[in-house]
Order: C-alpha cells, then structure tokens, then sequence
C-alpha cells in the first residue's frame, strides 16, 4: 500500500513539473510546445482514469460488444466537417483523406443526345483525394495541400465499352484558419490553382484544358453548410487554347448550399455567367441517404446546363444519375 501511495506522488510531482514548464512556453509565445505538453498531460490522465474505474463498470458480454448501437453511429454532418477541415484523428499513416465526392453511380441517363452515336444510359464516377504538405509557415497556422479529382463517364453499355470523357483536375491549395469571435461559423479562407483537362489530344479537335486561380470558403450553421466560390481563369495564347469561350458557359463563380443531417445530406450546386442578355449556367442537386448503415450512401444526382464535362461545356445536358456515394 506505501508503494502505492509513493507511486502517486511520484506521479502527481511529475504532472506539476510539467504543468509549470508547459505554463513556460506558453508566457514565452511558444503555443506549439505548451499544447504538446497539455495534450500529453490530457491522455495521462485519462489512462489514470481508465484504470481507475470498477471493473464492473467496463466488463460487457460478448452479445452486447457485437451489437452496434444506432444512437452511437457518427454524425455525417460532423464526419463531413472534420473531412474538410482536415481534422480527422484516426490512424492515417500517409496522410490522403477524401477530398470532393467520391461515387458510382451506374445508370446515368441523359434526356438529351450525347452525340456520335453515344448511348444515353452511360455510367458515371469520380475518385477525389488531398493530401496535406505542411504547415504554419508563415505563423497563421494555415494547411497546404495538393489535390487530386478525376470524373469519368464510361459508354459501359455500349459495344467495346469506351470512355466518353475524363476529366482531371490536379490542384494546389493552401487553408486560412478564421478566427472571427462573433462569426465562430466561419470556417476558413481557401486559395488555390486548379488545372483541369480531359487529356485528349487535338488530332479529333476534342482536347479541352483550362486553368484558374480561385478563394472559397465555408461556412457551417447548425446542420447547413454554404460553400461560395470565385476564380479568374489565366489566360492562354489564342491559337493555343482549346476552349476561348469557357466562361461565357461556365462563369466565375459557383455556390454550394448543403443540408448535412445524421444519416443523410442534401446539396445544390447553383453557377451562372451573369451575362443577363446571353444567360448561361447549370444547377445540380445531390441527395444521399445512409440505406445499409455503413457508411456506403445511396446517392440520387440531377444535372441541369452547361459544363457538366469539359467536352460538354457549351452543351446543355440534362442528366439523372444513382448509384452509390462513399462516406467520408
């Protein structure tokens, strides 16, 4: 019992020495390594405190360890907002996390003609990564990040099944914290570069690219997430560039308002050129809903404009496709 006692003290001296040196750094500007010390001091103490409780009070049977619990399923809306903020704590030893959407979705139909003997039932999807670079460079705490998105529509149906289009936009984008005490809802400030380009060369007059320098944010209120975005294209030779007119059909802008709720999420995506004489632009409305409780979403998308895929930026297309969305 002496030695037990001894131990704690041992343990209790410790912790204050710590505590003091933590209290140290953080007078002389160094927040880094006070919050190192704190989050080790925090994981101590509750390992103590695990070991502490009854045993009664943490043994379960078998039966009850095997049955998932609903009420403890995790939040999409909070899963979602931890994903674009890039504060996911799981073990991840690369570091690539979801980045946009990711999902299948195998009946894509589109109401309109696709052109060259397309069928219109194809099958549609998109892989979207990021992987974060480093850090706090300039002392603002801010992220740099590349990223990665790649959107097929695959003629599956048809003879020989080719790819109608892919579309890949490798990215550069570096995250500014916000700190507004009477806004706590804004997010962050997002600068980026994105190059997109669907990889095809100009023998058939069907290569397409463009680059854009852009500045969103996001901001998340309760359940509801409105994400603005504007970009400036850089401009290109004019014998160069496959697609002078892009912006007269997809604009400057796009915006992303969002309903994210426990097991399902709601989202429409609105962009126009403004252009109130020559009016173009697109909506796309996503719905998706958590069907089989694993994280795997059915995922309803409808299209409506221009700028679906490059290859289809100056033709309007109207699309319904479902399939399946994976969760973040």
């Amino acid at each position: 019992m002496k030695k037990i006692i001894l131990f704690f003290l041992i343990c209790n001296l410790v912790w204050a020495e710590n505590f003091e040196e933590a209290l140290e750094f953080e007078k002389k500007g160094d927040y880094k390594k006070a919050m190192q010390i704190y989050k080790s001091l925090l994981l101590k103490n509750q390992a103590q405190s695990f070991v502490d409780d009854k045993p009664e009070k943490i043994a379960v049977s078998n039966t009850q360890t095997s049955q998932k619990n609903p009420e403890d399923k995790e939040d999409f809306s909070k899963l979602a907002l931890a994903n674009y903020l890039d504060e996911d704590t799981g073990f991840n030893p690369l570091g690539i996390t979801a980045y946009k959407m990711n999902y299948f979705l195998p009946f894509a139909y589109s109401f309109g003609s696709l052109g060259n003997d397309n069928r219109k039932m194809e099958m549609k999807f998109q892989l979207s990564i990021k992987k974060r670079l480093f850090e706090n460079l300039f002392g603002l705490n801010e992220k740099y990040y590349i990223g990665y998105t790649q959107t097929s529509w695959w003629q599956n149906y048809k003879h020989s099944s080719p790819f109608r289009e892919t579309n890949y936009q490798p990215e550069f984008f570096v995250d500014f914290p916000l700190y507004l005490k009477n806004y706590p809802f804004f997010n962050n400030l997002r600068l980026g570069i994105l190059h997109e380009s669907n990889g095809k060369g100009d023998e058939n007059l069907e290569s397409r690219s463009w680059n854009r320098i852009y500045a969103s944010t996001a901001i998340f209120y309760k359940r509801f997430l409105f994400v603005p975005r504007i970009w400036y294209r850089i401009p290109e030779e004019r014998k160069k560039d496959d697609n002078p007119d892009i912006t007269h059909y997809l604009g400057n802008f796009d915006l992303n308002l969002g309903y994210l709720g426990k097991d399902y999420f709601a989202n429409i995506m609105l962009r126009n050129n403004l252009d109130f004489r020559h009016n173009k632009g697109a909506i796309q409305v996503d719905v998706g809903y958590d069907i089989f409780n694993n994280g795997i979403y059915w995922y309803l998308q409808y299209f409506n404009g221009y700028g679906e895929s490059l290859i289809d930026y100056n033709r309007k297309l109207q699309r319904l496709s479902t399939g399946f969305l994976i969760s973040y």
